[in-house]
């Protein structure tokens, strides 16, 4: 048997969440049941609803001064993110 077309499992999974469009449902339950380990618990606290469509993460937030905090620094959570996830998952953020 050759090894030129052996996948490991992890690349198995991405191929076909990719080939089944799955990527921003597996992509939103992942960032939701890690939103603790990424933001830390008193965000988390704070955060009302979280929606992932196409790259776009949409926050809610129950915090106006929070609210404000987060929406000035988008960069620093975008990259942290991202960082987290190993890959550029989300492309915005946007903070309700």
């Amino acid at each position: 048997m050759s090894d030129h077309n052996t996948k490991s499992l992890g690349e198995a999974i991405k191929a076909f969440i990719d080939a089944m469009k799955w990527n921003d449902n597996f992509n939103q339950a992942s960032i939701r049941s890690d939103w603790e380990r990424i933001v830390g618990r008193d965000i988390a606290m704070h955060t009302t609803d979280i929606q992932f469509k196409e790259g776009v993460l949409t926050l809610s937030l129950n915090s106006a001064a929070l609210r404000q905090e987060l929406h000035m620094r988008r960069k620093n959570l975008l990259t942290h993110i991202n960082e987290y996830f190993g890959s550029e998952v989300v492309k915005e953020i946007r903070v309700k």
